[in-house]
């Protein structure tokens, strides 16, 4: 009986050590396998790590893209510096992966992947420089704040402008006076409208030499404004000076307003955001997007 139980004893322990011995030497085949880079489904792995990779730089490339887009055609200050951090966060997810993917293809990857991720950096990078510009001017949001001046403010002044000049000369006599002053006072009035006008055509004007001839057009008009309210001054009598003072404030308040709207014009930055984001850096995201396209059809070393 003794002996019996000692007999089972004795396979039983014979078995774990048997067991021990399998499990360890099944671990060390597994452990070598997977460091030495041979276990047959570590490239499988890596294949889907890479798709992974890839998937998402083409998800943030389109999300930086739209986010691009969104910042350069927002109507307010803060709209459009969400949407530019928006999109910079965006590319630098894909940054991120575009690391991760390097370092994975150097391990694994094939000499034709190495070669598209190459390229892809090349048009990458000058994605990046061109956002960083774009971005940039979309925040300032020169042009919108320009109009917003011109349609507020200088719009506020005309109107007081004209109230200051009609005040001026209602009650003038003789008629024939009256009637002088009041050419006087709407040749006066339409420079100054003009001016509000071509305000307008500066914004909008496409290049520098364009601003410039409109700044000319710009002077002439003022010129003429000032020689009217300098005529008006010296037929005013005292009763009606505060008139043509007040006139003449309006217009000099006016015309300073003017300086910060052309300044806002000049840097044009809605306009150039708008024109490089259509023209050059489409094209350079377009490439982008290809390479990573290719890059994900295109297998391993090895794979047929």
């Amino acid at each position: 009986m003794e002996q019996g139980q000692s007999n089972a004893g004795s396979r039983r322990s014979a078995f774990i050590w048997t067991a021990s011995l399998i499990l360890t030497a099944v671990a060390v085949f597994f452990a070598t396998t997977f460091f030495s880079g041979s276990w047959p489904y570590s490239s499988r792995g890596n294949s889907g790590r890479k798709q992974a990779l890839v998937s998402e730089m083409r998800i943030n490339l389109a999300r930086a893209s739209e986010r691009e887009k969104s910042a350069v055609l927002s109507l307010t200050d803060e709209d459009a510096r969400n949407f530019a951090d928006q999109s910079r966060e965006a590319s630098d997810a894909v940054e991120r992966d575009r690391r991760a993917l390097g370092r994975l293809l150097e391990r694994e990857g094939s000499e034709n992947e190495r070669t598209i991720l190459k390229k892809f950096d090349t048009s990458w990078d000058t994605l990046r420089k061109t956002d960083a510009t774009l971005l940039e001017l979309a925040a300032q949001n020169t042009n919108r704040k320009a109009i917003e001046l011109s349609e507020t403010i200088c719009s506020e002044l005309l109107q007081k402008y004209h109230s200051d000049l009609s005040k001026l000369t209602e009650k003038i006599v003789p008629v024939t006076r009256k009637n002088a002053m009041e050419r006087i006072a709407g040749a006066a009035e339409t420079a100054a409208l003009n001016i509000a006008l071509l305000q307008l055509r500066h914004i909008n004007a496409p290049g520098a030499a364009e601003k410039a001839a409109i700044v000319s057009l710009m002077k002439n008009e003022s010129q003429k404004a000032v020689a009217a309210l300098r005529s008006l001054e010296s037929m005013t009598g005292r009763k009606s000076l505060p008139f043509i003072k007040g006139a003449s404030t309006d217009f000099n308040q006016f015309m300073q307003v003017n300086e910060e709207i052309v300044r806002l014009s000049n840097i044009n930055s809605n306009r150039t955001s708008a024109e490089q984001s259509v023209s050059s850096r489409r094209l350079v995201d377009t490439v982008c997007d290809r390479l990573l396209r290719e890059l994900g059809n295109t297998g391993p070393k090895g794979s047929k």
